[in-house]
């Protein structure tokens, strides 16, 4: 794997993850920069290995260079989201997760909307006073179709709990101030020329090492 470092609380996945349906990772997605939290202007952003790349053509093998137009979107998009999922905090919830809505497909949107998304995910963060920081990131295998219609990205997030209820803290294991990694699968699909997420899946948190140790 490369590395680029640059009710409410059912679990820490959902904490964290700001929702654990089978679609919504860590992340608040947006098409353009989103005004969600002042911190995520500041998030960490990707840095590319230039001699190598991890996207290729499912079907054939064909590997893309990041120069490829597609695969900047689809950077751009993922990067974003994560940045605005992963430096929330109860004065900014609100703002990110409309943002991250803002990315998604329709249907997701959909499914997500039935599911009480929004509301549990601004509550968590309310009601047990959490706010979390992205640390660093790190991109994964990532593969388009020979259509270029749909696309799965692997992506990893670092962000460290800024604080929450002690209450909450205890719940879920986690002291404030200690750092957490998520792999994360995002599949896209491109409507009307433009990338949207349509899933999320992710792997389980783990503590990390301090970015750039790994």
């Amino acid at each position: 794997m490369k590395s680029i470092r640059s009710r409410r609380a059912v679990s820490i996945t959902i904490a964290l993850a700001i929702a654990s349906v089978s679609a919504a990772g860590l992340s608040g997605c947006t098409d353009a920069p989103p005004a969600a939290s002042a911190s995520a202007a500041s998030s960490p952003i990707p840095e590319f290995d230039p001699d190598d790349t991890l996207w290729t053509v499912d079907s054939t093998g064909e590997q893309l260079e990041l120069e490829d137009a597609d695969v900047q979107a689809l950077q751009q998009v993922v990067a974003l989201h994560s940045a605005a999922s992963d430096n929330r905090s109860p004065s900014t919830i609100v703002d990110s997760v409309d943002a991250e809505l803002r990315s998604f497909s329709e249907l997701f949107t959909e499914k997500l909307t039935a599911q009480g998304y929004r509301e549990g995910v601004i509550a968590l963060y309310v009601d047990n006073d959490l706010s979390i920081e992205q640390t660093g990131v790190a991109w994964l295998v990532s593969t388009l179709d020979e259509e270029r219609e749909h696309a799965t990205v692997g992506f990893e997030s670092i962000f460290r709990i800024v604080g929450a209820s002690e209450g909450y803290l205890h719940q879920i294991g986690v002291a404030a101030g200690e750092e957490l990694a998520q792999p994360r699968e995002y599949s896209l699909t491109k409507i009307d020329g433009t990338w949207l997420i349509d899933d999320i899946k992710k792997g389980p948190l783990r503590k990390s090492a301090a970015p750039g140790n790994g």
